[in-house]
């Protein structure tokens, strides 16, 4: 979806180098943005799944402008050594520069199948990379524990991110057993090449999420987001003691607005050492006991939106 925020690439030649007419076509579609045209196959479509799994590419910025995803397909055709190219940006997975990419491409498609009354017809594949095979083996697993979890935290964030924008029921949902790998997966041993249990439950869904969808089912009503620190969005925290205990409070700001959702933490500093913590939930609030003894009490407090770029602020902690 990142890519689907620039405008389209032409190269014909360097696709004429991938031998695959199918990852030819991969490649094609992501240089044209063919996915947004107005004439589409989505006119006539039941059922538009979305699967994040091939969000786990890096993205190349071309000094023209244009976004693409790198691809092994795209790393196939040569591009990445065409003079013409030379100088391409890198944007890492994971990155907050990418994540926002994500985001505005995705926006921009769910705006389009808007546009077509298509949304209600939309399904997302919601799958994690697995570790390990469905059934006891010797076989090492064929990716480390550290990239599987990467991929899965980007992957959790997309869900949550889609979660403000589609309605519960256009989720796919599966069971930890169902998301195992299958060792000998007709494409080879992957985190998601899963179980042949994972595909036929995957089938069974679609075919009655896509049946229920021509009956009455209320429309799904996006979720608001909480502020963007990159909008100028600003943090402010006041704490006092009372009753040998400090009471923390945070507040979040925009354009003179408060706000009451988002994501906060709160560390207890006590003669300016880290005391105690409040981990990120959804409170504006923290309760934290006074020490025995001490010279200084201090309170930071932490927001961070939903690219989780974060603001803070501190305070000292006032007697009641």
């Amino acid at each position: 979806m990142a890519s689907l925020c620039s405008d389209a690439y032409e190269n014909s030649e360097v696709l004429e180098n991938i031998p695959s007419a199918f990852r030819r076509r991969m490649v094609a579609y992501d240089f044209s943005k063919e996915i947004l045209s107005k004439n589409n196959q989505f006119d006539n479509a039941d059922v538009i799944l979305i699967d994040l799994i091939d969000e786990r590419f890096d993205l190349i910025v071309l000094p023209s402008g244009q976004v693409l995803t790198h691809s092994n397909e795209l790393t196939e055709s040569g591009i990445l050594e065409d003079p013409s190219i030379e100088g391409f940006k890198s944007i890492p997975q994971g990155s907050m520069e990418r994540r926002r990419l994500w985001f505005e491409g995705m926006q921009k498609l769910l705006v389009f199948l808007k546009q077509k009354n298509k949304l209600d017809r939309v399904l997302v594949n919601k799958v994690l990379w697995s570790s390990a095979f469905e059934k006891p083996s010797k076989t090492k697993f064929p990716v480390a524990s550290i990239f599987i979890e990467k991929a899965n935290t980007e992957l959790t964030w997309m869900y949550e991110i889609l979660s403000h924008e589609l309605a519960e029921h256009q989720f796919l949902e599966f069971s930890s057993s169902l998301l195992t790998a299958d060792e000998f997966h007709r494409w080879g041993a992957s985190p998601f090449h899963y179980c042949e249990g994972y595909y036929k439950e995957a089938l069974s869904q679609i075919q009655l999420k896509s049946a229920s969808s021509y009956e009455t089912v209320s429309a799904a009503k996006a979720r608001s987001y909480a502020p963007f620190v990159s909008k100028g969005a600003k943090l402010t925290v006041a704490a006092i003691k009372a009753d040998g205990e400090i009471f923390a409070h945070c507040s979040l700001v925009t354009e003179g607005r408060l706000h009451d959702s988002g994501s906060f933490a709160f560390y207890f500093v006590v003669d300016g050492i880290r005391s105690d913590v409040r981990w990120y939930d959804t409170s504006q609030n923290a309760r934290f006991r006074v020490p025995e003894t001490y010279k200084t009490l201090e309170v930071m407090a932490f927001y961070k939106d939903i690219f989780e770029e974060q603001l803070s602020a501190k305070c000292t902690v006032e007697p009641i």
